[in-house]
């Protein structure tokens, strides 16, 4: 069971940065001028555990993803209909097998959690998208969330649902897909530096 160590390590990680002030609560609110990305990405790498976590890590899809049955405004774009390759924030290997995936995702990708299609400014292969065809058709042991739900972006469609609204779908989601695939999670929602959430779910 590696989310029980590795949730234990991003923990630590995540109260060590606070502490010593990379992460607060104005920088998780202005989180691209304070680099909160590559900062939570850090907590994700340095980990204690019998794996190699590689940063920025192109995983190629057993199944290629088909962009135009996801939105079908993708056919209006001049780009291949099939993704091959997905980057991820984190990957963590053993010897060269991909054993588990881990993202950050700031508040810019808040309504990333809602299909391509949902979003009026489509089409957008969305996390949701990347996530769901990850875990069903590689099949990766295990799945490491971290959301950053401090703030609006600057998209208007984000600001019709309250935060809170957001952050439970981000819940469901994640839960959902890990049942479905029974796969390992760990999930964590920060709102401020005193307002972090941890979830887990493992398998029976």
């Amino acid at each position: 069971m590696y989310v029980e160590v590795l949730c234990k390590n991003i923990q630590r990680n995540i109260d060590h940065i606070i502490d010593k002030g990379l992460l607060s609560n104005d920088g998780s609110r202005k989180y691209f001028n304070y680099n909160v990305h590559s900062i939570l990405q850090y907590c994700l790498i340095r980990v204690d555990a019998d794996l190699y976590p590689i940063p920025e890590y192109k995983v190629k899809l057993k199944v290629p993803i088909d962009r135009f049955k996801i939105d079908e405004r993708f056919k209006q774009k001049k780009k291949n209909r099939y993704q091959k390759v997905i980057k991820v924030d984190v990957a963590y290997l053993k010897n060269s097998d991909i054993l588990g995936v881990g993202e950050v995702f700031t508040p810019d990708e808040i309504h990333g959690v809602l299909k391509s299609e949902e979003l009026p400014g489509g089409p957008w292969m969305t996390p949701r998208h990347k996530i769901e065809h990850l875990i069903t058709h590689n099949k990766p042991r295990f799945l490491i969330v971290v959301n950053v739900i401090s703030t609006y972006p600057p998209w208007r469609d984000v600001k019709q649902r309250p935060l809170d609204e957001w952050e439970e779908a981000w819940i469901r989601f994640i839960e959902e897909v890990c049942k479905q695939q029974n796969v390992e999670c760990s999930h964590i929602i920060i709102k401020n530096v005193r307002d972090i959430k941890y979830y887990s779910y493992i398998p029976s």
